[in-house]
């Protein structure tokens, strides 16, 4: 597999809707190595990871930010395979 050229690169945070999680994906929605960010937690959280995604997708960069939610006891690879391929 070709290594992705830098500035291109899908990062996404599991547990990104969390206390640490949220300034964590502040800082990789703000670095220019990234392109895709996602945003991955469970259904329980606090604030809804789409929410966080739509807050992080007004930031004045090229990366596109997208929300990921799973109910708490399903199958992960059900859920998952969009958030962590690429």
């Amino acid at each position: 597999k070709e290594p992705k050229p830098a500035g291109n690169f899908k990062v996404c945070v599991c547990g990104g809707a969390g206390g640490i999680g949220q300034p964590l994906s502040l800082l990789m929605g703000m670095d220019p190595n990234v392109s895709e960010l996602c945003i991955f937690d469970l259904n329980v959280a606090m604030v809804p990871p789409a929410g966080v995604a739509a807050d992080l997708g007004h930031l004045e960069r090229k990366s596109a930010v997208k929300g990921y939610v799973m109910e708490v006891g399903k199958n992960p690879i059900d859920y998952l395979e969009e958030c962590l391929t690429g």
